[in-house]
């Protein structure tokens, strides 16, 4: 399954329906392309937190799927500090690629 599917499916999960497809479709695809992690994870935070593909639970969405990438690359997180940040890029409309990079890596450790 690639990661836009992942994403869905996630959404699904928590009970919502994606209804704007094309921000989500090309963040996964420069994601799916991206060696950094951190940036990897800043385009589809960005997708899902900014363009707000779905009708709800966008910022849980956009938490599990972080949080699934970074167990799945041995990264190290802080889960309260994750969600904190996930909570300032919404509020804010944060929408800069390297700011939400930044961000995202003050989360974590290196890698184990």
């Amino acid at each position: 399954m690639g990661i836009y599917e992942e994403i869905i499916k996630i959404n699904k999960e928590l009970g919502s329906v994606l209804v704007r497809p094309s921000s989500l479709d090309f963040a996964c695809d420069k994601a799916s392309y991206e060696k950094n992690t951190y940036k990897k994870v800043a385009y589809i935070i960005r997708a899902i937190i900014v363009d707000n593909p779905f009708l709800d639970f966008n910022k849980s969405s956009a938490t599990i799927i972080t949080k699934r990438i970074f167990e799945k690359e041995n990264i190290i997180y802080d889960e309260k500090k994750l969600m904190m940040k996930i909570k300032k890029i919404a509020k804010e409309n944060i929408q800069s690629i390297e700011k939400i990079e930044k961000m995202v890596r003050k989360c974590c450790q290196k890698k184990k």
